[in-house]
């Protein structure tokens, strides 16, 4: 079973190399999408605060679209997996995230408006959030492509049981929409994920306050490395190989972000979900993102 098992190495031969099922779509036929006119309809990529392994403390309302995804097990609720709002009940995940689990697992909940778990509701500098927002599931839509071949195409959305209300601590990140956004990355180009997972390398204890770091895209080689016969796709992003900087465990479908120049101003864009990675995550080995880009058409057909 593949649920909270991605941040792994992958151990195994992978025998056929298949292409992405999703085939990246020009900018203008993605513009001509007529969900736009859903999406224009709210503000997104919007930060309320003024201005992970290796990460820094995430100041209160630094990515109000971050969501946390709940699992019960015996009558407890944990959090173990990230997501990304992007209408006010949609929420864009990673695939192994939402998968039947074999051990007894089962997701209940999506809880947007964390960010420090201990506290609800959280408060700055005498300025406090709104208490948190739970909601259940309605449906979950899978990538048809999922892992044929394993490991791949590792994309869902969640539709929530009812819309959240929006406010400065919870809404919705930006989706790609022109050719600059929807472009290739180039090596270097500096990205961002949050998270709750794993702080440091020899422990399971998990980050209470979200934490956010910059993560560098690599050459795609750089991911080929994940067990025998691997090879990434275009339709995935290879970035971090930076010492003690690194998504981890619990950061799996979180997103990975990047600020683009608007007329409006800048805002945060949704450019990746968190895939997978190597075993002790921070020793200079990138991680696999799924690129938004390439699955954006999946992602707006199914926000209805």
């Amino acid at each position: 079973m593949f649920l909270f098992d991605w941040r792994l190495t992958l151990t195994f031969t992978i025998m056929l190399h298949y292409a992405a099922m999703d085939d990246k779509i020009p900018a203008e036929e993605i513009a001509k999408h007529p969900v736009w006119t859903k999406l224009d309809a709210v503000d997104c990529g919007d930060s309320a605060a003024d201005r992970i392994i290796g990460g820094l403390n995430a100041g209160l309302g630094d990515f109000p679209w971050i969501a946390r995804l709940g699992y019960i097990e015996d009558d407890e609720i944990d959090y173990m997996c990230g997501g990304a709002l992007v209408t006010d009940r949609h929420v864009v995940t990673a695939a192994h995230c939402v998968q039947k689990s074999d051990y007894g697992l089962v997701l209940t909940t999506v809880r947007l408006g964390e960010h420090d778990t201990r506290t609800d509701p959280d408060c700055e500098l005498k300025v406090c959030a709104p208490a948190v927002q739970d909601r259940g599931i309605k449906r979950i839509i899978s990538h048809p492509q999922f892992n044929k071949p394993a490991f791949h195409n590792d994309v869902a959305i969640i539709e929530l049981d009812k819309p959240v209300t929006l406010n400065n601590y919870v809404a919705p990140i930006c989706l790609p929409r022109t050719a600059e956004q929807l472009a290739n990355f180039k090596i270097g180009d500096e990205m961002t994920v949050a998270g709750w997972g794993k702080m440091n390398m020899t422990t399971e204890e998990r980050a209470k306050v979200l934490q956010f770091v910059n993560v560098p895209v690599v050459a795609p080689a750089m991911c080929d490395s994940f067990g025998k016969g691997f090879k990434l796709f275009e339709s995935e992003i290879c970035a971090g190989a930076e010492h003690n900087k690194d998504a981890c465990g619990g950061d799996s479908g979180g997103p990975l972000m990047k600020v683009f120049d608007t007329p409006e101003g800048p805002k945060s864009y949704l450019v990746g979900v968190v895939s997978f990675g190597p075993t002790i995550c921070g020793i200079k080995k990138p991680g696999v993102y799924a690129s938004v880009a390439y699955f954006l058409k999946f992602i707006l057909d199914h926000l209805v």
